[in-house]
């Protein structure tokens, strides 16, 4: 146990870049209590900044110079190092005095000082890790760090003994996919909160006996903590070694906390823990001992940073860690169950994919006359704008080359193939590749897509998507609707796929939330409310409203919804539909497309008056006098940015509220199928789909599904702008039975 007081910083020697240097008086009030010299050029040995330090009486070294820092590791670690690493470690320096005695001196790394002003939490930051020297005595003291290799029979019973007498247990592992998937080590570090000491275990996993020995300390009956453990429990369960109360997560309990900041083990172990160095390194080391330590480290710090978290976080972030932590197990059902490939389906798009792509290729290499012609080119795609007439073109990306084409036929000719070509080849690429590039998991004929479920993936408490864990499958959430892609996905022998999907749920957030009558009108009329929207902003009959017309009104309604600026709902609609707009309002034919723009947010201001005036001033004055969000379900966000002053920052907490109330009744209803209907033989939860969750049952099972429908559809009591309260309730579709995701029609 430490017992060491820690002094306070009384001085300190900021040696900063030369671009650091405007912005140092943003440290003045963290500096406060401190004599605060600046080294003004770049130092030739450490030796001379501690031995000006001291001469001054200072007693302590802030840096943001990566030469600084470089001089501070060994060899090995500082070709490697980064400021946006090792910010907010404590470097201990230890040098030879004027005396001849050896003596220390801790160097503190902070990010750029630009970032004070250019990140909404840069300043936040800095004071945090700065009062590591000022406040030492207002951080929790961690156990000392001791570790271990577990290797034979002695040494995993000497693990077992010291775990199984715990209070708490942190597990982390180390995985490699060559030259095959497999698990190359498991460290675990057990904790006695009455005395504050810890020791950590190393296994490294090489023979059964191994895994064996694995097995039995998952089995433990102790909580256990791990950094964003759905990982690890992928791989405990292919390897039959399944953890025992897992209870707490350091990603979702941050999250829960301050979900706009950085959640990577690195960042919050500086955030959470005082004398922290940046340990991450010691994996690339090449050395195999520095690998285990490594391991070693991660478990250490895990289980610090979770008890450093439960002493200081307040209730709320505890009340919002419940929430989320509760999804984890569902989420890690759905990423282990996956979702069937027809793998004959899947070979003849391919072929049909790479065909079409060699013809659109032709194609546009015969329109720019070029036989070499790469449409993937930046730098060729450019020169083609330029010949095309756009001189100050910059950029080839697609929203510049949407533009471009709109401006003559024959530019929408080229460009619109180019576009394609692009589009087909990042769908094939993405979605449907095969051979050594293949990402399935399984042996053959029981090929399945794997992907991932992330609760603490998105500030809102929406649940993001990515490939899996074993480095296969694909992002599950943006499949592209109307490919190809989803007719490979099927499902399972003697049983149907289904989707279930929250009707509108953002649309009638901000209705609520508002509290607009006209909005809330809307959606107790009993019509569609996308075509009746269109109908109050083209000023067409509703039952003349077509197809375009709705969808138009539809576009406009989401870019306004979340406050989008007149150019960024240009590029959401896409030019062509812009100027569609403007033909069907009979707008002035001179107007460019950002005044067109412009008028169809004005519109939307004027048909929902209370939303982009009340509504929005209600956002603004809750996160500028609280720094906070709390939605209607309870959960409640920390929040950063200056809404009163930034677009950006307002765009983003107005979209919160409702986006954040839908990701909350969608996660309680998820949380609900799981524990209610997961483990039903007849069933399948599969994944959470933005709005929606996507599932199969057997057949004739068609109640499992309508099941699902009443679990989601919740009843959520929301209190608008004005204070005035109402039920909320989600109608919700069924789509299905399908054999292949494609195949779904409510």
């Amino acid at each position: 146990m430490q017992t060491t007081k820690i002094e306070r910083a009384k001085g300190v020697l900021l040696i900063v870049e030369e671009h650091d240097q405007p912005y140092l008086a943003g440290l003045s009030a963290a500096l406060s209590s401190c004599t605060v010299k600046v080294f003004p050029r770049a130092p030739t040995t450490l030796v001379e900044l501690a031995l000006a330090a001291k001469k001054a009486g200072l007693t302590h070294l802030i840096t943001t110079r990566l030469d600084v820092l470089q001089k501070l590791l060994p060899p090995d670690l500082s070709k490697k190092a980064k400021i946006s690493n090792y910010a907010g470690s404590i470097i201990p320096y230890y040098f030879k005095g004027t005396s001849g005695e050896k003596e220390r001196m801790d160097v503190l790394v902070l990010d750029p000082l630009k970032q004070l002003r250019t990140v909404a939490y840069g300043d936040f930051i800095a004071k945090r890790y700065i009062s590591k020297l000022t406040e030492p005595s207002k951080w929790r003291v961690p156990s000392s760090f001791q570790w271990e290799l577990a290797q034979d029979a002695m040494g995993y019973a000497k693990a077992k003994s010291y775990l199984a007498c715990c209070d708490l247990i942190a597990v982390d592992i180390e995985t490699s996919q060559k030259p095959y998937l497999h698990m190359t080590m498991v460290g675990y570090t057990g904790y006695d909160l009455r005395t504050n000491t810890s020791k950590s275990f190393v296994i490294p996993i090489k023979r059964m006996e191994d895994v064996y020995a694995m097995r039995e300390l998952n089995a433990l009956n102790v909580p256990k903590v791990m950094q964003n453990g759905k990982y690890d429990c992928a791989w405990f369960h292919w390897y039959s070694a399944p953890p025992v109360a897992y209870l707490y997560d350091t990603a979702n309990a941050f999250h829960s906390w301050y979900c706009e900041l950085p959640k990577d083990l690195g960042f919050i172990s500086s955030f959470m823990l005082r004398e922290y160095m940046y340990h991450k390194d010691l994996s690339s080391s090449g050395d195999w001992l520095d690998s285990c330590r490594y391991n070693a480290l991660d478990t250490w710090a895990t289980g610090e940073v979770f008890l450093s978290w439960l002493q200081e976080a307040p209730d709320w972030a505890k009340r919002n860690y419940i929430m989320e932590f509760a999804v984890v197990p569902g989420a890690h059902m759905c990423e282990m169950t996956g979702i069937k490939r027809d793998m004959p389906a899947l070979t003849k798009h391919a072929k049909a994919g790479e065909e079409k792509l060699d013809a659109l290729l032709t194609s546009v290499r015969k329109m720019v006359g070029v036989p070499k012609f790469n449409p993937s080119s930046p730098k060729q795609c450019l020169a083609l704008l330029k010949i095309l007439g756009e001189k100050g073109a910059e950029s080839t990306d697609e929203k510049t080359l949407t533009a471009v084409s709109f401006k003559h036929p024959i530019n929408e000719r080229i460009l619109g193939t180019i576009l394609e070509y692009r589009g087909e080849r990042k769908l094939t690429s993405t979605y449907l590749t095969t051979g050594e590039s293949a990402k399935e998991f399984g042996p053959p004929g029981k090929e399945r897509i794997l992907y991932s479920l992330n609760p603490h993936g998105t500030d809102t408490g929406r649940l993001a998507s990515k490939e899996h864990h074993f480095w296969c499958g694909l992002q599950v959430q943006n499949i592209p609707a109307g490919s190809v892609v989803k007719e490979t996905l099927v499902a399972d022998p003697g049983f149907e796929l289904y989707e279930c999907d929250r009707s509108q749920a953002e649309d009638r957030g901000v209705a609520y939330s508002s509290g607009d009558p006209t909005l809330l009108g809307i959606f107790t009329s009993g019509k569609d409310s996308h075509k009746l929207k269109a109908s109050m902003f083209f000023g067409v009959p509703y039952e003349e409203i077509t197809k375009t017309q709705r969808q138009l009104g539809k576009r406009i309604n989401h870019g306004s919804n979340y406050n989008m600026g007149a150019a960024v709902l240009v590029e959401t609609m896409g030019p062509r539909a812009v100027r569609e707009a403007q033909r069907l309002l009979g707008l002035p034919k001179h107007w460019d497309l950002k005044g067109v723009a412009q008028h169809l947010l004005n519109i939307y201001a004027n048909t929902f008056p209370t939303v982009k005036g009340k509504y929005y001033e209600t956002i603004v004055a809750e996160v500028m006098n609280t720094r906070k969000l709390v939605g209607a379900t309870g959960w409640t966000r920390y929040c950063f940015g200056n809404p009163a002053k930034n677009k950006m920052d307002l765009n983003g907490y107005v979209a919160h509220v409702t986006q954040s109330l839908n990701a909350m009744e969608l996660n309680q209803s998820f949380i609900a199928i799981f524990n209610e209907l997961a483990f039903d033989p007849d069933f399948k939860l599969m994944a959470q789909i933005h709005d929606s969750i996507f599932f199969q049952v057997r057949k004739g099972r068609r109640d499992l599904a309508e099941r699902v429908a009443q679990l989601m559809t919740v009843h959520t009591q929301v209190t608008d702008c004005s204070g005035v309260t109402r039920t909320m309730i989600i109608p919700v579709d069924i789509s299905g039975p399908g054999q292949s995701w494609q195949e779904l029609k409510a």
